[in-house]
């Protein structure tokens, strides 16, 4: 009798299973992904996000072209040595601290700095664009402006705007305050609407006068170069003008221009080292008698072991990485890494051989596990600052795993933590009508305009069975859990024969009677110390008249959502079930 039982269970379990609506609804199935939050990847390099934007590619079309990190060398500590300072192409800042010497720096790990460029002031009202996302990747210059020997975050941005985040600490202690608005932090530059985009910023007193100017490569796809702004202003109050504003290195024909300056000829002259798309780096000697307003022509291109291009867009920074008195090149990579070239050659006659990509040390050595048949968002493309979506190796209450939600423990120990949220707004947008198709949204798509900590996961589901009724199941539990729901959208859509036609630009095009009616069953969960049964049953039907005689649903979606407390929340899923009930 116990041995029958036994076979009677397990075949209610495998017939259970086999009726789940969701597909690895235990997330026992998932595959690794790379975690960045230390700033170090898998084999140990240094390295931060990736992502791309709209620009001019080298098909000669614009397009989603992948972006360079930017790399700064500075010291950021107070100790007298300089550190690795980085944004990656999302828009996360880093430090790695130099442990080493002058001569030999040495870097492990990154801490955050807890702005974030594109969405870095805590009002919304700023550009949404997909191919920009808020103000777009950004390319950072780390520099003292205020003299108080505390580096400030000077960085341009896609739109066309130069923001400065003062440091509000000291030497020893930096200190990088989110401000309350864009407008507050935003350098004046233009009387009217922004002149360029993809901007990248160096500060440097190109005229000697003790006011700190701003070389400015442009990245638009015609007219671009690097552009001189001689401060009008003074002290911590910079003023540019347009009528201070002059050409100072033309692209001719190169994008994605980032200056920096190093004496490359060794004449005491600051000249432009200017990299861009294609992966090259053009020289431009100054002259002694500059005057605004003259160009500096191209002297030459910068080689690297005799190769004249890294083959994809740079952000190059000049400066002496070993302390021999020769400037080195740091280069940032669109792979989110940082390679250096040291210069090898003597003072006037700068050699470089390949850039070789530095390494640090893996604070979290295991990689994020991301469940198969589900799309994720947890913020990090919002500035929700070491938050992630991970499938445990804990088992869950049914025998699966655990989907995790949750926040890496910052190793900040110098730059001063802050939690960092923008608000946002809830969307709730599972489809839409593009091309005459209706089409299902995606988590990082439902996840654009959310709140930075939100966090999302979606599941395209087979279609539901109209009339039918489902139960929805799943465990949570949690601390720190803000607006937790879950959701299963459904939708149905008839198009009718086209009664007649109608005119479309040039031609005709058929006047389809679309009719269609989304539903929602939502079921909210909270946090609990321990796992929590959460159930709702529901039928699926229609209120428009012409959609009730479907069949089955035309898309159906599930979701997760909820905020979490930054650096303090935690959400755990498991066993995730919908199932058609008997009649």
């Amino acid at each position: 009798m116990k041995s029958l039982t036994f076979t009677l269970s397990l075949a209610f379990t495998v017939s259970a299973l086999a009726q789940n609506v969701v597909v690895n609804g235990d997330f026992a199935k998932s595959t690794p992904q790379e975690n960045l939050w230390d700033g170090v990847d898998g084999q140990n390099f240094l390295a931060g996000h990736t992502r791309g934007t709209y620009a001019l590619t080298e098909s000669g079309r614009v397009g989603n072209l992948a972006m360079p990190a930017s790399v700064n060398f500075v010291d950021m500590n107070g100790d007298q040595l300089p550190d690795l300072v980085t944004a990656d192409a999302v828009g996360n800042l880093r430090t790695y601290f130099n442990s080493g010497t002058k001569t030999e720096p040495k870097f492990t790990l990154a801490e955050i700095i807890p702005i974030f460029p594109p969405m870095v002031a805590k009002d919304v009202k700023y550009d949404r664009g997909i191919w920009t996302w808020g103000h777009g990747t950004p390319k950072l210059h780390a520099f003292d402006w205020n003299k108080r020997g505390t580096p400030d975050l000077i960085f341009g941005n896609y739109t066309g705007d130069v923001v400065m985040i003062p440091n509000r600490g000291s030497a020893a202690a930096p200190d990088y305050e989110q401000p309350s608005a864009y407008g507050k932090v935003r350098m004046s530059i233009a009387a009217k609407r922004p002149w360029g985009n993809l901007f990248a910023p160096c500060v440097i007193d190109w005229n000697k006068d003790g006011k700190n100017d701003l070389l400015l490569g442009e990245g638009s796809y015609s007219a671009n170069a690097v552009y001189l702004l001689l401060n009008q202003g003074g002290g911590a109050e910079p003023k540019f003008t347009e009528e201070q504003r002059h050409y100072l290195c033309y692209g001719d024909g190169r994008e994605q221009l980032v200056p920096t300056v190093a004496d490359w000829n060794n004449d005491g002259l600051p000249d432009v080292l200017v990299g861009d798309r294609k992966g090259t780096i053009a020289v431009h000697l100054n002259r002694a008698n500059w005057k605004p307003g003259q160009e500096l022509p191209l002297s030459e291109m910068v080689t690297f072991g005799g190769q004249p291009s890294l083959a994809t867009p740079i952000a190059p920074h000049a400066a002496d990485f070993n302390g021999d008195g020769l400037f080195d090149l740091l280069i940032g990579k669109v792979n989110g890494r940082i390679a250096l070239a040291l210069n090898t050659g003597t003072p006037g006659q700068p050699k470089f051989g390949p850039p070789v990509e530095l390494k640090g040390t893996n604070l979290w050595a295991d990689n994020i596990r991301t469940p198969s048949g589900w799309t994720f968002d947890a913020g990090n493309g919002r500035g929700n600052l070491y938050a992630y979506f991970s499938a445990l190796d804990e088992a869950s209450p049914g025998g699966g795993k655990v989907l995790r939600a949750g926040y890496f423990p910052s190793p900040n120990k110098v730059i001063k933590m802050q939690e960092l949220v923008v608000d946002g707004r809830d969307a709730e947008d599972y489809f839409s009508y593009w091309a005459e198709e209706w089409r299902p949204h995606d988590a990082p798509y439902a996840g654009l305009v959310r709140t930075s900590n939100g966090f999302i996961i979606r599941q395209l589901l087979k279609p539901l069975e109209v009339g039918a009724t489902y139960q929805l199941s799943f465990k949570a539990r949690g601390k720190g859990i803000r607006e937790g729901v879950c959701t299963v959208a459904y939708l149905g859509a008839n198009e009718a024969t086209a009664a007649k036609f109608v005119k479309s630009g040039r031609g005709v095009r058929p006047d389809k009677d679309e009719t269609h009616d989304e539903m929602r069953e939502a079921q909210t969960f909270t946090s609990t110390a321990g796992w929590k049964d959460v159930e709702k049953t529901f039928t699926v039907r229609f209120k428009e008249k012409n959609i009730k005689k479907l069949d089955v649903t035309t898309l159906a979606i599930l979701e997760f959502k909820f905020e979490l407390m930054q650096q303090l929340g935690e959400c755990d899923i498991a066993d995730v079930q919908l199932v058609k009930k008997a009649k």
